[in-house]
């Protein structure tokens, strides 16, 4: 069974928006919320895909935290993480919140992190690639850089490789089985190709249409 995370934004709410936490928390049939993550110059984690302009204000990350335990909603809280060494620090604040268990991290992590927390890391297929191919455009990255990648990361313990939908090709998928790794696929937002991928079993599918899909899937059902 697929796992199910509405993308930041999701569905038109605003990006990494109090909004959109509070509408996808009490949802069931949703699995997890993303979020970006980013701290700014006074320490504080906060929500934000952009480098941070310190004249605007943002929703800190303990905002969030605070209100799923408040709600003690049981959804999970994906945090993409935008910049290097904010690992510990999301650790932290979700320790201090009891949610440690409904968090996982992608983006940014270091490989380091695998040996402890690899059930709660999404790990970025590029965080297994030299840095010359970091900042290139994903359509430069050919199919065997990715099984490089992929081989790279299943050493360094990882257990499921967050990669954009369309680079997961034939090739790349049968790699992952010969690995024995997990794959969460984002941005699908084709409704049909969601439905396509959990008829597959692929571990996580990421979506900026989470709650359409349901909607949609429920019609179909009744």
């Amino acid at each position: 069974m697929s796992y199910l995370t509405a993308h930041s934004g999701s569905d038109g709410l605003a990006d990494n928006s109090m909004e959109f936490v509070a509408f996808f928390s009490n949802k069931q049939e949703i699995s997890a919320i993303e979020v970006d993550v980013r701290m700014n110059r006074e320490r504080q984690l906060v929500l934000h895909h952009d480098i941070l302009d310190e004249k605007q204000g943002y929703v800190s990350l303990e905002d969030v935290f605070a209100y799923i335990a408040r709600e003690k909603s049981p959804i999970r809280i994906n945090c993409d993480l935008k910049e290097t060494g904010l690992e510990d620090a999301v650790y932290g604040l979700a320790d201090k919140y009891a949610l440690w268990p409904q968090v996982e991290l992608s983006g940014t992590v270091a490989c380091s992190y695998l040996s402890k927390w690899s059930n709660q890391i999404l790990m970025n297929i590029e965080n297994g690639m030299d840095d010359s191919f970091h900042g290139e455009h994903i359509g430069r990255w050919g199919e065997n850089v990715l099984l490089e990648a992929l081989a790279k990361l299943s050493r360094s313990h990882a257990k499921v490789i967050n990669i954009n939908h369309q680079l997961f090709t034939d090739a790349v998928q049968e790699k992952g089985k010969q690995l024995a790794l997990e794959f969460s696929l984002w941005t699908v937002n084709d409704l049909n190709a969601i439905g396509n991928y959990e008829k597959e079993n692929i571990y996580n599918i990421t979506t900026r249409k989470a709650w359409s899909y349901i909607q949609q899937k429920g019609v179909q059902i009744g």
